[in-house]
This record gives C-alpha cells, sequence and structure tokens, in this order.
C-alpha cells in the first residue's frame, strides 16, 4: 500500500528539527509503522509533518485539515473542566460521587471526585459491550459503574471514572457535557477543529479508524480492519476529535493560565497527585497529565483502535510534541521518545 507524505514547515528548523524529525518518520513509515501527523514545537518553530490517508478506501490524504478523534486526551479537557470549576467554588476534589448522583450504587456512593481523575475509584473496567451498542450516559452508568472484585488495587485505569466525572460536570453546569467543554475551553480558545464524535453527523476532515494491533511489531503488508466503535459512548473519557494544532493551543493556553491559574496548574496539573509511577503509561498521575521523573516530562497518551494519540511537554509547556494516528501500526511510545528526547533506547 502506498502513501502520500505532506510536510508543513511553519518555520524552519535547525539541528534537531526537519531533517532529523523526517528521517525518523521515514524509517517508521517504510517499515509500515506510521499513518497519521505530527506536530514539534520547540518554543519559537513549528513542524509538521503528515504522512498517509485519512480515509485509505477512497485515497483521501492526510492533510492540515484532518481531524482526528484522540482517545483519551479527551481526559485532559475533562481534567481541565472539573479544576475549572473547583476554582469557581462548584464542586471540591473531596466532594463523594453520592452528592452529584444519588442514584449510583451504594458502593461506590464514597468515591469521591479526585479518585476518580487519578483512577482510584476501585471502579471495574468497562467491557466492549460499552462501545459496540450505543448508550446514554445515564444508561452507561447504570449498566457499568461497579466496583471491581479487585478492590485493593490502588491504581486502575478504566473509563468509567471519566464518564462518571461527564456526568458531574453535566449536573453541575445544567448542561450537555458536550456543550460544557465547548463553553468552558472549545469557543473561549477558538479550537475550530475540535469537537464531539458523533455516529449521526457526517465531520468534515474527520479521519476514518483502521486497526490490527500490531502497534510497532507489524509490517507494511498486514491487512488493517475498519474501526466499529461507538467513540461517543466514551464521552470525556475519549469522545473528541481535534488536530495536533488545536491541541498545541490548548497546551499553550495552559502555559499562559487562560484556562485555569497558575496556583491550579502548579498544585494539580503538574504535581504528581500520588507517588505511584505506572510504568506502561510511563508517569506519576496528575490531574490531565502523567509525570515522567525520569525524563522529566509530562505525558498524555490515548487509544481506542485505530485512533492513536501521544503528547509530550515539558513542565514550561515551551516544548511540545503531539502524534496524532488513525492506525494502530505505530509504537507511538517509543516514537514520541525518539523524537522529543532523541534516545531511540530510551525505552
Amino acid at each position: 500500500m502506498k502513501f502520500f507524505l505532506t510536510i508543513f514547515l511553519f518555520i524552519p528548523l535547525i539541528l534537531f528539527g526537519q531533517s532529523n524529525i523526517e528521517e525518523i518518520i521515514n524509517q517508521e513509515f517504510e517499515k509500515g509503522h506510521f499513518n497519521g501527523t505530527i506536530l514539534y514545537f520547540d518554543g519559537k518553530q513549528t513542524q509538521k509533518i503528515s504522512k498517509g490517508f485519512s480515509n485509505i478506501q477512497f485515497n483521501v490524504e492526510i492533510d492540515d485539515k484532518t481531524r482526528f478523534p484522540i482517545a483519551s486526551v479527551t481526559k485532559l479537557f475533562t481534567s481541565l473542566a472539573i479544576i475549572q470549576l473547583q476554582e469557581k467554588g462548584l464542586i471540591d476534589f473531596k466532594d463523594r460521587i453520592e452528592k452529584f448522583i444519588p442514584n449510583i450504587a451504594e458502593e461506590c456512593k464514597s468515591i469521591t471526585i479526585q479518585d476518580l481523575i487519578i483512577h482510584h475509584s476501585g471502579l471495574e473496567n468497562e467491557p466492549i459491550k460499552a462501545v459496540v451498542n450505543k448508550y446514554s450516559i445515564d444508561d452507561y452508568i447504570k449498566e457499568f459503574v461497579k466496583k471491581s472484585s479487585n478492590d485493593t488495587l490502588k491504581f486502575n485505569y478504566n473509563n468509567v471514572d471519566f464518564v462518571l466525572l461527564s456526568k458531574i460536570i453535566e449536573i453541575v453546569t445544567s448542561k450537555p457535557f458536550s456543550k460544557s467543554i465547548e463553553d468552558l475551553i472549545i469557543k473561549p480558545l477558538k479550537l475550530e477543529n475540535t469537537g464531539f464524535v458523533s455516529e449521526n453527523e457526517i465531520i468534515k476532515n474527520l479521519a476514518y479508524g483502521y486497526h490490527n494491533y500490531s502497534f510497532g511489531e507489524g509490517n507494511k503488508d498486514e491487512p488493517l480492519f475498519n474501526d466499529r466503535r461507538y467513540i461517543s459512548n466514551y464521552f470525556g473519557a475519549g469522545g473528541i476529535y481535534s488536530t495536533t494544532e488545536d491541541l498545541q493551543k490548548l497546551l499553550l493556553a495552559i502555559k499562559d493560565n487562560k484556562l485555569i491559574s497558575e496556583k491550579s496548574k502548579v498544585q494539580y496539573l503538574l504535581k504528581p497527585q500520588v507517588d505511584e509511577y505506572v510504568d506502561w503509561l510511563s508517569g506519576k498521575p496528575t490531574f490531565g497529565f502523567y509525570f515522567d521523573d525520569k525524563a522529566n516530562v509530562y505525558r498524555r497518551s490515548g487509544n481506542i483502535d485505530g485512533f492513536n494519540a501521544e503528547i509530550i511537554v515539558n513542565k514550561n509547556f515551551d516544548k511540545i510534541l503531539i502524534i496524532l494516528c488513525n492506525t494502530d501500526s505505530a509504537n507511538l511510545l517509543n516514537l514520541a521518545n525518539k523524537i522529543y528526547l532523541k534516545n531511540k533506547n530510551y525505552r
């Protein structure tokens, strides 16, 4: 399968810039390990490289207008909204979820908002049924919010936690979750290519997803399969689409304290909330990121079948890497480390 390469250089990069990043992407592409777009920002200069197809069946090339579902990077938006509501005095991170969802199962009533954000709720992971059939947010909560039988586990990454946070945001703002995020984040920052996936709408320039679960271990001749999940069922856990440019705007807005205060940024977004390094996420959980103290960077990743995303930023948000893909043929963690950390053997 032949792919199309587009390179957008806003300002030529020097040293570890155009040639280095392009070389890495070309190497991965030739092995069949990349189909997507990358944005690298060093504080002054920006480079974007796009390669492959947003729709393989019809040979629609990825370009600077292509929108990608960003999977769990959505959790960053949800976390920022929760911090905003806390700053306004509308919630407290120690609030129990029964305050907002009184009909929640008895064993779940004592779970706090903070427990949900850092995945210490003890809730079960959602089954595949939760995303292969369409559910409203209320039906999702009724059907899939259950305590795990392994409740001794401190950290358990799951999407149910952030679906509950989505519902809490709805209750507090008296608006649908998507409208709340639009009003709190998307519209103020003028993120014109960011929104919520809806299977009932035709969304212009939205990439199709393809998967084979190879994650950098396959070859370019292996077949890819069409994604079939209801992405809208992920709500605040994974329901947003965006572009690298819009995500860069989001990160720079965090840098400039346009969404939350400097105090909140330092106390919640940058500070690990527990001293617990999660190996497969390469970091300790904050309210929105995972702090990698080994590399002194902040990470946020996402994966829903073919849609994969990886973000690495430094503490000052002046060195940014964003990768968005619509196939799972890449090992994005390794690829991001090669580009950002300049160390092919980092992991």
